[in-house]
């Protein structure tokens, strides 16, 4: 299974975190596994919510919740702020 690395800011604590993606997991899969894995990374400044997307920093745009990394063209390193 191929995979990708994010770069993953998390606002409240202002760290950054290192997530290894499959390439065929959908954004809206990837960004609630983050936001839980937060949530027990660091339970006294986040709470995961249903809602909770990846924000790529290069454009400001959240993904379309049902594409892949792949089908994106996402590579090792890039940055996401959790929002």
């Amino acid at each position: 299974m191929a995979k990708v690395m994010f770069d993953v800011l998390l606002p409240s604590t202002g760290r950054h975190y290192d997530f290894w993606v499959p390439e065929d997991m959908p954004m809206q899969q990837v960004s609630q596994l983050v936001a839980e894995a937060m949530q027990v990374a660091e339970p006294d400044y986040y709470e995961a919510a249903p809602d909770a997307a990846l924000m790529y920093v290069p454009t400001g745009e959240i993904q379309e919740p049902s594409a892949t990394a792949a089908e994106i063209g996402f590579t090792d390193g890039d940055a996401f702020v959790l929002v």
